[in-house]
């Protein structure tokens, strides 16, 4: 069976929770009716798609 899509309303919903500290991945895969691998997966694309775009930003220049 195909992988269901990664919505912007699911990575919000993701990273929501996430911010929860009390919860596994294990509880937020079963509350989002992902599994543990999805999430897993989906957390490391999110943090290379963060990390490329912070690359990507010029340095910081003192004025």
């Amino acid at each position: 069976m195909p992988a269901k899509p990664w919505s912007r309303e699911d990575e919000k919903q993701l990273l929501r929770l996430l911010r929860k500290p009390h919860l596994t991945q294990r509880e937020i895969a079963q509350k989002i009716g992902r599994t543990e691998a999805a999430v897993s997966g989906r957390l490391m694309i999110i943090r290379k798609r963060t990390k490329a775009s912070a690359d990507r930003r010029p340095p910081f220049e003192a004025s």
